[in-house]
């Protein structure tokens, strides 16, 4: 021991530098890989609360449901009471367990009416001739959710049978567009003998508006505008909604209504405390209390078998899930991307390390030194640097990083701190015993050995079985490391490929180039075929980094795509006027008037049930000019409608079938036949003239059409073509003026000044809809910084391997320019010399970045990643075209980059070495390679 301790002091004062950069190395790589598992538990946590909090107020916890009905339990009244209500509460809350937690501040408990009720009093305003419809709502702790206005709070209703009237409040805002007030009265008739009587005794504004107490039901702050049912040919009818608010005492009376009533409890989580490995633990728990032991549990300790429990957060968490199954494999990539880069710089400086101290181990052994004494003592002096550095790393992450979880973090750092421990001790140990004589290992000259093509052959039926698996399996098990390692496993095997072509034609261009003028060519030539064979690792770190980067470009850029082309067909122009019902004949040149807006196509949509002519559901669409149609559709990238098919003008189909554009599985079904089809001016006849997979009008990317010309139809039906409702556009369509924007209010303002209720949709809030969610995000970003770890890690092992030689460099060319080698000559020299090995790693990068498209392309889903599973839904996503694309910049730009800085290095390097005086470098007795 004492000798050890000798040793390793001997050895940091000699080399202090050696001893730092190791340090240096452990340290990054320890904190890089106790950061990762780290950052990914930090951003799907923050991801998981935000999806939770964002949610509808119903989908943020659970919810317990009762019904009340008179005909059911006469005598049943005692569930309506308070005292009732708050005991199942405490009965649930009784069975909840960890990890399900829920905000006992915002859960919301009460009654409300079985259904909305008629007020006919006619000082109250109207929308229309329809009377205004209310609803009973009974809320525990009213007193601590509001501020009085006026008035004051309704009071308890005293013990005994119900009353047919009562006290109630209402909102500010219900009293401002209702013009009710203090002391008015409220009668509300439904199916009961006699109608209730509410005696407005308060006007109430909320102390939080925001609060689940508000907004768990979207009619408890104001009014809202109803409709009735009615048929699709009438003009729409309107009419105001309002709630009432009563004392939970008086929810005994609802039933009086003949409606019977609603009981409710609502339990948002807690999302301070929600964390994504507790997603499985709370999808269970939320099973089992809807319809499992809990639910069981539950229904015996409250004695009520109608209670149903419903869990609107578990389809947060669904959502969640899928779109973390959808993320994990790139994650995964980058991951094992940057982690066999980090492993073969930690190589490659362990064998640099290893090679310049040969000769002191081969000395070691010629005295009788063992090959355990010397692996001990190495293991000393490379763990005094490591160790104290991975400790500090992998604590700098726990620290900066902090999470609930830590045991993976630590095992990283762990592995990586080992790694940097033992990898020269053992490539040192390893070399020192079979001492052999010092010569020269060419690239060019060295033969591959047999040990060597077995391991070729080895990592090739690894890459071909993890192609295989991955495009057969795809990416549905992201947490499978063999397959996330595909990218990297086929930049292994294309590093091997190019090793083994690249001394091909340096051999090729040696003798010819030996036989120009200039010795520069020949000789920098013939240099760069005598670089050292154990050069792979430095062209294998490079070429993982840029097959990582690239595929990562490559995903992105297929999102990317994907996205555009799911907005396109969702809206189906710039902009898209729709509604059920006939739009204002005055609307189209309304909308063609708005600021940024240039063509506008209108369209009437109306849908088809499966009949015996045409056994399908598909909907007919009615363009009134087929050429401008057909010019939107261009516009968006869609594919282009045959407006000639349709014939021109009215007399084309005026006196027989209509030719139509129908999608394929319609023009299967009419064949050459004509079929006749209803239509809102009356029937006709129509025959297939041409087939289209998608159209602009059709929001359906999967669903059938058929589309003919307005114009025929209408010439064929005059006289109820001329009525609006029966003849009216349902659908614009309208295309951005040259170099301008649609002005998004002004659109909406315009469509709802019409008389027939209109949505709006824009192709760019579209497309915005269709951004990363936060979890997309978070792997988006840890993503793209292990590509710029990868490429900090590239950038190393190029500058190892430059260092590498840059001794025997020095010394070539100070030998050179004691022969009258000039300095431009000197600067050709070294990039002739090593600038084949770089391109040889940047052109390697951009043609295995584009291998890896078609090869790992079937098997890479990328619909999860690009839609999730949240609001995206609702937006169809296009049935093709959603996969990877070759991203130009993320192959081109890491390449580049890579080039330029080898230039300057080398460049620097010859630049330094001119610099210096030739004795420096020409001393004799050393030893130069």
């Amino acid at each position: 021991m004492p000798f050890t301790d000798s040793w390793l002091r001997t050895r940091l004062r000699a080399a202090p530098a050696s001893a730092l950069a190791l340090a240096a190395l452990v340290m990054v790589t320890a904190f890089l890989a106790a950061a990762l598992p780290r950052a990914v538990d930090r951003y799907e946590d923050r991801a998981l609360r935000k999806a939770v909090a964002s949610a509808a107020p119903r989908d943020r916890g659970v919810s317990i449901s009762d019904d009340y009905r008179t005909s059911d339990d006469p005598a049943g009244e005692d569930k309506l009471k308070p005292a009732t209500i708050s005991g199942v509460e405490r009965d649930f809350r009784a069975l909840l367990r960890p990890p399900l937690r829920i905000d006992p501040s915002e859960v919301v408990q009460g009654v409300r009416s079985g259904a909305e009720a008629e007020v006919p009093d006619p000082e109250l305003p109207r929308t229309s001739d329809h009377a205004p419809g209310a609803v009973l709502v009974a809320q525990a702790a009213l007193a601590d959710h509001v501020k009085v206005v006026a008035g004051q709070l309704p009071r308890p209703e005293p013990a005994g049978p119900a009353a047919l009237a009562f006290d109630g409040v209402v909102t500010e805002k219900t009293a401002q567009v209702l013009h009710l007030k203090v002391g008015q009265t409220v009668h509300m008739m439904k199916f009961g003998a006699k109608p209730l009587a509410v005696r407005i005794s308060g006007i109430v504004a909320p102390r939080d508006p925001a609060a689940g107490y508000w907004t768990m039901d979207d009619d408890m702050l104001a009014p809202l505008v109803s409709y009735p049912p009615h048929l699709p040919i009438d003009p729409p009818r309107t009419y105001w909604h309002f709630t009432v608010l009563v004392d939970p005492t008086a929810a005994r009376s609802m039933p009086l209504l003949g409606t019977g009533a609603s009981l409710y409890w609502h339990h948002p989580l807690q999302t301070g405390q929600l964390t994504a490995h507790d997603v499985p633990g709370l999808r269970a728990e939320l099973a089992a209390l809807g319809s499992g032991p809990l639910a069981t549990r539950l229904a015996t300790a409250t004695g009520s078998s109608s209670l149903h429990t419903s869990a609107g957060v578990g389809a947060v968490l669904d959502n969640f899930a899928d779109d973390r199954d959808a993320s994990e494999p790139l994650v995964l990539i980058a991951a094992v991307g940057v982690g066999t880069t980090a492993f073969a710089v930690l190589l490659m400086a362990a064998g640099l390390a290893a090679d310049r101290r040969r000769g002191e181990m081969s000395l070691l052994r010629s005295r009788g030194g063992s090959l355990r004494g010397i692996f001990r003592r190495l293991v000393t002096e490379t763990g005094a640097a490591a160790v104290p550095a991975g400790a500090a790393g992998t604590v700098l992450a726990l620290l900066v990083l902090p999470t609930g979880r830590s045991a993976t973090a630590v095992l990283l750092g762990a592995l990586v701190t080992a790694a940097g421990t033992l990898a020269m001790p053992l490539r040192a140990t390893l070399a020192a015993r079979r001492p052999r004589p010092a010569e020269r290992e060419d690239l060019v000259a060295q033969r591959p050995s047999r040990r060597r093509l077995v391991i070729e052959l080895t990592v090739t039926v690894l890459v071909a079985a993890a192609v295989a698996a991955l495009r057969r399996r795809g990416t549905a098990d992201g947490s499978d490391p063999f397959l996330a390692a595909a990218p990297v496993l086929v930049a292994v095997a294309a590093a091997l490929v190019l090793l083994r072509i690249y001394p091909l034609p340096l051999r090729r261009l040696a003798r010819p180039a030996a036989r120009l003028r200039g010795a520069v060519t020949h000789l920098g030539l013939a240099r760069a075929g005598r670089a050292s064979s154990g050069g792979r690792l430095p062209l294998l770190a490079l070429l993982v980094a840029l097959t990582v980067a690239s595929f990562g470009g490559s995903v992105l850029a297929g999102i990317g795509h994907a996205r555009d082309r799911a907005a396109a067909v969702a809206v189906g122009a710039d902009a898209r006027v729709d509604s059920i019902y006939p739009l204002d004949a005055r609307l189209p040149g309304e909308v063609a008037k708005v600021p940024g807006v240039g063509e506008v196509a209108a369209i009437r949509v109306e849908p088809h049930a499966a009949s015996q002519d045409i056994p399908l559901n598909f909907d007919l669409l009615i363009v009134d000019d087929p050429a401008l149609y057909a010019r939107i559709t261009r516009s968006v990238g869609m594919p282009t409608f045959p407006a000639d098919a349709l014939g021109a003008g009215a007399a084309a189909g005026a006196h027989g079938p209509l030719p139509a554009v129908v999608s394929p599985k319609i023009a299967d079904l009419i064949g050459g036949d004509t079929k006749p089809v209803d239509t809102g001016v009356g029937a006709t006849g129509i025959r297939a003239a041409a087939t289209l997979r998608s159209t602009p009008a059709d929001s359906d990317s999967d669903g059938d059409f058929v589309i003919v010309s307005g114009r025929q139809l209408h010439a064929q039906h005059p006289r109820l073509a001329a009525l609006p409702q029966y003849g009216g556009p349902t659908t614009l369509l309208a295309t951005t003026a040259s170099g301008r924007h649609i002005d998004a209010a002004a659109l909406r303002k315009v469509a709802a000044s019409g008389s027939s209720p209109a949505t709006v949709e824009l192709r760019s809030q579209t497309r915005a809809v269709l951004s990363d969610s936060p979890l997309q995000s978070g792997a988006r970003k840890l993503y793209l910084a292990a590509v710029a770890a990868g490429a900090g890690y590239s950038v190393l092992a190029l500058l190892l391997s430059l260092m590498a030689a840059a001794p025997g460099r020095r010394a070539l060319l100070a030998r050179l320019r004691t022969l009258g080698m000039p300095q431009r000559q000197s600067r050709r020299l070294v990039l002739l010399e090593m600038l084949p090995q770089v391109l040889l790693a940047a052109v390697g990068g951009v043609l295995v970045g584009l291998a890896v498209v078609p090869l790992l392309g079937p098997g890479i889903d990328l619909h999860a990643l690009t839609f999730g599973g949240s609001a995206r839904t609702s937006t169809p996503s296009p049935s093709a075209g959603v996969g990877l694309r070759a991203d130009p910049w993320s192959l081109a730009l890491p390449s580049a980059g890579l080039l330029l800085l080898a230039c300057a290095v080398l460049l620097g390097q010859a630049w330094a070495s001119g610099r210096r005086r030739e004795s420096t470098e020409l001393r004799a007795g050393d030893r130069t390679t």
